[in-house]
């Protein structure tokens, strides 16, 4: 187990202190912690990640698995657990407020986070412009149900569109009567609000503040519910510094916290993953149970078989990131609306070993929607010494090591990070393969017979209680609020006579719309082994760029493509070197340079070691040229255009026709009136649309 070498080099010694980073996002998110509720609720549905799995998920049909229906303890009018439908309808105003609020209960704490979604109050609106109330006009309920979809309420949770993104609620304090003597019976709750900015034409990230926007508190007590509506269901008033605001409805709609669609087609000649047999061998595991360790409900569609193989594309090779993309474009489900669901697209190819196992696109066209998987890669012994039976064998070959890694990367999709990232490599489903082996052959267990299909406490609370917006499909970019999740104390960095980074560039003046294209190195110069991430290219998650422009602001550069599963902690040796390398243009957040002046490159390699956050440093100064010419401006408007950026991302892509049109019209200038070559075309040198041809 490489972790083990850790002892055996020096500490880390002379260093500087640097914060935590930000995990490719978008800064802290806000986050709702267990609060002490004084009385002991059982332990909930909820339990830690286990060192064997259980027989706790039984049966199996051909969609979706069964999932565990969780025991509820609710003494006296607590909440009991499970998901929520609130609605909040301050008096008067043209707008009303619904969501969801989230409950876990352990033992005597309880944890309880919402999300909020902003409508427009149909009849207050028209009776403030002088119309008719909703009644005369003759809106049916299905009308006004679109407008605000708690209107009719439905026993299940709900999905609201994105740009109606209002706040994320952390519920802070926790009061509650008791059961006996007779009398009003309330549960009043403390709650601090976190509005939401939507993000900026272009950009996918919104931003929360870094403190509560407000504190209010709902006061709540319990009304008859019909059956068919689920329940039970809670009344009141929102209150804030004592005064009324608002009306407030609670009704308890499901025991699972979220919900989503996986859905999974498969590529002529690859296999998808399948349900495998539990550790007691009377029930099944799968997609479904794994999402059910942090008590979502995951529908799982097989969808699509034997697609055909692409023209020109050889499906039992590595595919390149241009193909996968192009794939993954045409055959997701196109009536797929994330503003009405979360789905999660997972397509299945051969491929070969070697390979990496899956990937995950932080774009297909909006972030996390897509990840991919290798049937026909698998479990080299290169990557481990503790694969056991599963060493050189294929995926599809090894049921449960699959559908773990399958899980893995749809993990990735709705916004989980690695553990290695996040305090260490555990048995669970968000460390990577080679890690998971690594902590089976300590002992205590085999691989892969004793890998838990389920995610550990860390990301299970993340599941369950991150706002809205950081794990649906479509919201928040890949990577976004894992600063927050970074261990407290400042990251590490070594000293450059330990481990030096150094960072190179091809050309330190680069034109507007041209890639920066730079390579980095780390070198070991001590006499000893480190462990250091086996891949430090961006798409393994290790390494991050940051670009600081000519006023100061800072942009942390995010891969399109997420390649992570098959990258462990290794031993760099003594005077040996470990590099990488990458084209410095776009990403789903906008452009690095897209202003002429100074910049600041820097590229920080970060990971784990036992439980210390260590790293390594290096920048570089950029000068982008001001426009000389009508030409460089046109050259510029041209390029700096989104499928280009996106074309850059993925090392050239022919079927992006937009971007591949505008960089034959960048090429045609040359010539044309004596006009030389224009300067941007250097940084696409080896993914110009005719190199493309010649590859």
């Amino acid at each position: 187990m490489y972790d083990r070498i850790a002892s055996d080099h020096p500490r880390p010694s002379g260093m500087e202190f640097a914060p935590p980073p930000l995990a490719a996002g978008t800064g802290a998110l806000p986050l709702a912690e267990p609060v002490e509720t004084g009385e002991n609720l059982g332990s909930g549905e909820g339990t830690p990640v286990r060192e064997r799995p259980t027989a706790e998920i039984h049966g199996h049909d051909n969609h979706p698995e069964a999932t565990p229906f969780p025991p509820f303890a609710a003494p006296g009018v607590g909440l009991k657990q499970g998901c929520y439908q609130l609605t909040i309808r301050p008096t008067p105003a043209l707008v009303s407020y619904s969501g969801t609020l989230r409950v876990e209960r352990r033992g005597s704490s309880t944890t309880a986070s919402g999300d909020l979604y902003r409508f427009l109050n149909l009849p207050l609106a028209l009776q403030a412009n002088g119309h008719a109330g909703a009644a005369e006009a003759g809106h049916s309920p299905a009308v006004l149900a679109s407008l605000d979809p708690t209107a009719l309420g439905r026993p299940e949770i709900p999905i609201h569109p994105r740009n109606k993104y209002y706040s994320y609620l952390k519920v802070t304090g926790i009061r509650q009567s008791p059961p006996l003597p007779p009398g009003p019976h309330l549960v009043t709750l403390t709650v601090e609000e976190y509005c939401y900015t939507q993000p900026s034409p272009g950009s996918f990230n919104g931003t929360f503040p870094a403190g509560p926007s407000r504190t209010f508190t709902m006061v709540l007590h319990p009304v008859p519910t019909p059956p068919i509506l689920g329940g039970p269901t809670f009344e009141g008033s929102l209150m804030e510094a004592g005064t009324p605001r608002a009306t407030v409805t609670l009704r308890w709609i499901s025991p699972h916290y979220r919900r989503a669609t996986v859905e999974v087609d498969t590529l002529t000649g690859a296999v998808a993953p399948q349900p495998t047999p539990d550790a007691s061998g009377t029930g099944t595991e799968g997609i479904r149970t794994v999402f059910a360790s942090a008590n979502w409900d995951v529908t799982v569609e097989y969808d699509q078989i034997e697609i055909p193989v692409p023209d020109g594309v050889t499906s039992t090779t590595c595919w390149s990131h241009a193909d996968l993309h192009q794939l993954m474009r045409a055959v997701r489900k196109p009536t797929t609306d994330l503003d009405k669901e979360w789905r999660l697209h997972l397509v299945v190819v051969p491929a070969r070993i070697g390979c990496g196992r899956g990937v995950m696109y932080d774009t297909v066209d909006v972030p996390r929607e897509g990840v991919a998987s290798f049937c026909d890669d698998g479990y080299p012994s290169t990557e481990s010494p503790f694969f056991g039976s599963a060493a050189d064998q294929r995926q599809r070959d090894v049921s449960r090591a699959f559908l773990r890694s399958a899980c893995h990367e749809l993990g990735h999709g709705f916004n989980q990070v690695h553990q290695e990232q996040e305090g260490g490599a555990d048995n669970s489903i968000m460390t990577t393969t080679p890690s998971v082996a690594n902590v089976l052959g300590g002992p205590p267990g085999v691989f892969p017979t004793d890998i838990v299909l389920a995610f550990n406490e860390h990301v299970r609370h993340h599941l369950i209680h991150w706002p809205d917006v950081a794990v649906r499909p479509g919201g928040l970019t890949f990577g976004s609020g894992h600063s927050t999740s970074v261990p407290s104390a400042d990251r590490l960095l070594f000293s450059p006579d330990e481990l030096h980074l150094k960072l190179e560039v091809d050309h330190d003046k680069i034109d507007l719309g041209e890639p920066l294209r730079l390579s980095w190195t780390l070198s070991n110069r001590t006499r000893l082994p480190i462990p250091v991430p086996s891949d430090l290219g961006i798409e393994a998650q290790h390494a991050f760029i940051r670009i600081t422009g000519p006023q100061g602001r800072q942009k942390t550069l995010r891969s399109m493509v997420i390649r992570t599963d098959h990258v462990a902690l290794k031993p760099l040796e003594a005077n040996s070197d470990r590099g990488a390398e990458a084209r410095v243009y776009w990403d789903s957040d906008g452009f690095a340079f897209s202003a002429p002046g100074r910049h600041l490159v820097e590229v920080e390699l970060l990971w784990v070691q036992g439980t210390v956050p260590v790293g390594a440093r290096a920048t570089a100064d950029i000068w982008v040229n001001y426009p000389q010419s009508r030409t460089d401006n046109d050259v510029a408007a041209i390029l700096l255009h989104p499928e280009v950026g996106m074309y850059v991302a993925l090392g050239g892509a022919a079927h992006l026709r937009e971007a591949v049109n505008r960089l034959d019209s960048v090429a045609r200038m040359a010539g044309f009136e004596n006009q030389p070559e224009p300067g941007a075309l250097r940084g696409y040198e080896g993914i110009t649309p005719d190199a493309l041809v010649h590859r």
